[in-house]
């Protein structure tokens, strides 16, 4: 048996009885993204999620991330966070600004 986290895509059918991000945007859940090679954690809400990478569950998100300190993905884990009242003050967490759309070029050679 293979150990470790589950890399890949999972069944459909599992899929949809998963709990997805909208679910966490009704619940007023945040997502905690933490590197376990440097210890770094960010919060996110999950509604921002939603714009970046649509209404997926939440298994396996953190695939998705790199660490803003080491660079390495390896290392990624995710959790749901449901704050009190008093936690939510003066907690920090990352909004969306913007979406940057980056035009590259693709070229090709031919014969004339």
């Amino acid at each position: 048996m293979r150990k470790g986290p589950q890399t890949g895509r999972m069944h459909p059918s599992i899929a949809r009885h998963l709990p997805t991000m909208s679910a966490a945007v009704e619940l007023g859940q945040f997502i905690k993204i933490t590197c376990q090679h440097c210890r770094v954690t960010h919060r996110y809400d999950p509604d921002d999620l939603i714009k970046v990478l649509g209404d997926v569950p939440f298994l396996n998100i953190q695939a998705n991330f790199h660490c803003s300190k080491c660079g390495k993905r390896d290392y990624m884990s995710a959790d749901l966070e449901t704050p009190s009242a008093r936690e939510r003050v003066g907690m920090t967490v990352r909004k969306l600004v913007e979406i940057r759309t980056v035009q590259k070029p693709v070229w090709e050679d031919i014969t004339l």
